[in-house]
């Protein structure tokens, strides 16, 4: 099988290897799609947690069960699934509190364990989600993805009639855009360095699109009060992004921070989230909000078509990673295609 190796920072390759086999409890499963995801461009970067090289990256997947290690799993074989990057322990006290992406013995598939840039990819049963025939594989790549959104928008309390605004309009911040959109809350401010995405964003019905920069963000929304949102979702994970986030948000507002970005580091004025008694909440991971996101792509409720702007064959990574590093060609995400 062919499978795509980071190798070490900036240094990729695909290589020939065996099938591998599923160990007991574990499913063998056939990949078709995997999409490229901000963390996956910095684990290439060599600026991410919890990770190590060589690794074959992917975590945002969706495929058919070939194979299984035990016996009693055998009714799994031909499904369509995708599945969990986090691979828990259970039995640690993060697990036992209910947050197995905090566990103290923790793997993620695509970062400690190999993941899904390959033909095919084991993963342990527990994880695996069912997919309805109906849903196309190519869009339940974006599965993880939604569910990470999902879970952002219930844990900030996110309600129908809000105004929520989006910082970084990436693959995350889009997706973020649409769930909110579909949760009856109106995105009045996007804000994006890059102007194809934030075309995309005025497209995808943002009231304002904004260049991020200093102090632009927060001039605007004072120069029109209307546009202040109850919510942001900072998904930039740029510190100076994050002090905008507190800044325009009205007082006694939320702050979801999403997107992070490990190598980022600057001065802050935290006394604004205390002056304004802000509450903010930091996420991580999709939250078990896998089977609602099925269930939206499945019934058509949450359009993620227009996020998968450039598909490719898994040999022909180097352009997939230059137009996803370098957001050049209108790159939103891209998506390998393995099957």
């Amino acid at each position: 099988m062919q499978a795509l190796v980071f190798s070490s920072p900036g240094k990729a390759h695909v290589e020939q290897r065996d099938i591998p086999d599923p160990q007991s409890g574990e499913a063998l499963v056939r990949i078709s799609y995997n999409s490229v995801c901000g963390s996956d461009l910095s684990l290439f970067r060599g600026v991410w947690h919890g990770f190590q090289y060589p690794v074959v990256p992917g975590h945002e997947w969706a495929g058919t069960v070939v194979g299984v290690g035990r016996s009693e799993d055998s009714a799994l074989v031909g499904a369509n699934v995708t599945g969990d990057l986090t691979c828990s322990c259970g039995t640690c006290p993060p697990c036992e509190r209910g947050t197995p992406v905090l566990c103290e013995n923790l793997q993620e598939l695509g970062f400690t364990r190999d993941g899904a840039c390959s033909d095919y990819m084991t993963i342990p049963v527990g994880n695996l989600f069912r997919l309805p025939q109906t849903l196309p594989l190519r869009l339940a790549s974006q599965v993880e993805p939604l569910a990470v959104a999902l879970h952002a928008i219930h844990a900030i309390g996110l309600q129908p009639g809000e105004r929520a605004a989006v910082l970084g309009a990436g693959g995350i911040g889009l997706m973020l855009m649409t769930a909110a959109r579909h949760r009856g809350a109106e995105v009045t401010v996007v804000s994006e360095p890059v102007a194809e995405r934030r075309i995309v964003a005025a497209e995808r019905g943002a009231r304002t699109v904004a260049a991020a920069g200093v102090g632009e963000l927060v001039r605007l929304v004072e120069q029109n009060e209307r546009l202040r949102p109850d919510v942001v979702f900072e998904a930039s994970g740029y510190p100076s992004a994050v002090q905008e986030a507190m800044e325009i948000v009205r007082p006694g507002g939320r702050v979801c921070l999403v997107g992070y970005r490990v190598e980022e580091t600057g001065p802050m004025s935290p006394n604004v989230a205390t002056v304004k008694a802000l509450t903010l909440r930091g996420i991580l991971g999709p939250g078990g909000r896998f089977q609602e996101a099925i269930d939206l792509l499945d019934g058509k409720e949450v359009d993620v078509e227009f996020l998968l702007t450039h598909e490719f064959a898994l040999t022909e990574f180097e352009h997939a990673l230059d137009v996803a590093l370098n957001r050049t060609e209108g790159n939103v995400r891209s998506v390998f295609r393995m099957a």
